[in-house]
C-alpha cells in the first residue's frame, strides 16, 4: 500500500518511531524519510498527501521548502489550556518575518490574513490578539517596548472593522482566557520561546506548525526535540485537515 503521509527521520529517532508504530496500529500508512529534499519533493509532486518534518533539521528542510514554493510563515497549533480549543501562534521561526520594522508590519498583516483563512477552512471564526513587549501603561519606560506597542497598534488599525482583533500588550494569559485563537508574537524569536515554554516545558498538547502561504501545502513543521505524541498528532491533524478540504 502506498503511504499517504511521511515523517522526516533525523535525530530523536526513537520518538519518531513510536509515533510511526502508533499510526501503523491505527491503519494509517506513513513513510519514514531521512532525506529533507526527498521529503519535500515527494510532497510537492503528489506522491504523498501530507508531510511532517519530524526530527529532520529545520536548517535543511525549511530553506529547501522556501526554494520550492516561495515565502511562507509558520504557525504552531497548540491547545488553549483555558478553553481546550486550538489556537495558532505565529511567527515561530527566527527567519519567518523581516527584521525591518515596516516590512515586519506587512509580514504580520499577511500572517493574520493567512491564519484567518486557515481557521475559516476549519469552520472556526478567527479571534486575533497582537502581543507587544509590555503593558500599555508601560509606554515611555523603555524605547524598545514602546516600538513594539506602536507596531502592534498599526497592525490593529489596518484590520479595524475587518477582523475581530485586539491589542492589550504583553498579556498573553488574558488573550487565551478570552479565547483568542490567533496569537501574533513580537517576532520569530519571541514566538519560538513562547512555543518552547508552552509546548516543550509545560507540555501543552500541540500538533506542530502549519504552513501559512498563498500555496496549498499540506506540511507540518515539528521540533526535532518533540516527543512522539507531537509527531503522531501532526499526522492525525494532516489527515483530518485533508478530509475537511475534500
Amino acid at each position: 500500500m502506498i503511504a499517504m503521509y511521511a515523517i522526516g527521520l533525523g535525530e530523536n529517532k526513537e520518538e519518531v518511531l513510536k509515533a510511526y508504530n502508533k499510526l501503523k496500529e491505527e491503519g494509517i500508512e506513513v513513510e519514514l524519510i531521512d532525506n529533507p529534499k526527498i521529503l519535500i519533493d515527494k510532497l510537492l509532486c503528489g506522491e504523498i498527501k501530507g508531510a511532517v518534518r519530524g526530527s529532520l533539521p529545520s536548517s535543511k528542510v525549511i530553506p529547501y521548502l522556501r526554494e520550492k514554493i516561495g515565502n511562507f510563515y509558520r504557525a504552531s497549533i497548540l491547545k488553549n489550556p483555558f478553553t481546550k480549543d486550538i489556537f495558532l501562534l505565529s511567527p515561530v521561526g527566527i527567519d519567518d518575518i523581516s527584521e525591518d520594522k515596516n516590512e515586519r508590519i506587512k509580514d504580520k498583516i499577511k500572517i493574520i490574513e493567512f491564519a484567518s483563512k486557515f481557521l475559516k477552512n476549519h469552520n472556526i471564526e478567527p479571534k486575533v490578539a497582537i502581543l507587544s513587549g509590555g503593558r500599555l501603561g508601560d509606554l515611555g519606560r523603555n524605547k524598545e517596548v514602546d516600538e513594539t506597542i506602536y507596531e502592534a497598534e498599526k497592525v490593529v488599525e489596518y484590520f479595524k472593522g475587518k477582523v475581530d482583533i485586539r491589542h492589550n500588550g504583553i498579556l498573553i494569559e488574558e488573550y487565551l482566557k478570552e479565547g483568542c485563537n490567533v496569537i501574533i508574537a513580537i517576532d520569530g524569536i519571541t514566538g519560538n520561546l513562547i512555543f518552547r515554554c508552552l509546548g516543550l516545558v509545560c507540555k501543552i498538547p500541540g500538533y506542530g506548525a502549519v504552513i501559512l502561504s498563498d500555496k496549498d501545502v499540506n506540511f507540518i513543521d515539528t521540533s526535532r526535540n518533540a516527543n512522539w505524541e507531537r509527531y503522531y498528532n501532526a499526522v492525525k491533524f494532516l489527515s483530518a485537515y485533508r478530509e475537511l478540504r475534500l
